[in-house]
């Protein structure tokens, strides 16, 4: 099973892997395919690596040249891994392919604006509105897309996600 998480900035998403990553235990770096860095969970495949101190981890810290190969590596990775995992929208323009070709799910991260503003702040980020509003109306659009409504797993995190951890666990087991 493939498992993408796609949300808005502050929704969660390099927080819920992390929280998931300390479940599965021990790891090692690998990667499997030239630019794409990755954590290797016995036969998990986490994309992206998650340094503690990194407020962006994962496939924020991925070479843009990685989104034209991906579905190659998507292709190519799931002979070799019971499970690849990934969040963030860096492969998001690849989501309806991977969803139709692959045992995938996609797990939307949204959160209301009172707690975004307050995840704004306590991260001290330096991302301007104008880019956070595209980042909004880019998940707004997948949720209003036709080929993808009802095939994305919307969850808010604005209370927590221990409910979406869990899930995904199960997923993982």
């Amino acid at each position: 099973m493939i498992i993408s998480i796609i949300g808005q900035p502050t929704s969660g998403k390099t927080t819920l892997v992390r929280s998931i990553i300390k479940g599965l235990g021990s790891y090692k770096e690998c990667e499997p395919f030239p630019l794409f860095k990755c954590q290797e969970h016995n036969d998990i495949l986490i994309i992206g690596r998650y340094a503690e101190e990194e407020t962006f981890g994962g496939t924020d810290r991925l070479s843009y040249s990685t989104i034209k190969p991906f579905r190659d590596f998507i292709d190519e990775q799931v002979k070799n891994y019971r499970h690849i995992m990934y969040e963030g929208d860096r492969f998001s323009n690849n989501l309806e392919w991977l969803l139709d070709n692959h045992d995938a799910i996609c797990f939307t991260l949204t959160v209301n604006a009172k707690e975004e503003e307050r995840r704004h702040k306590l991260r001290n980020d330096t991302q301007s509105e104008t880019w956070l509003k595209g980042r909004r109306t880019q998940i707004d659009n997948f949720r209003k897309n036709f080929n993808l409504m009802g095939r994305l797993n919307v969850r808010d995190t604005s209370e927590g996600m221990e409910e979406v951890k869990q899930e995904i666990m199960n997923i993982l087991k």
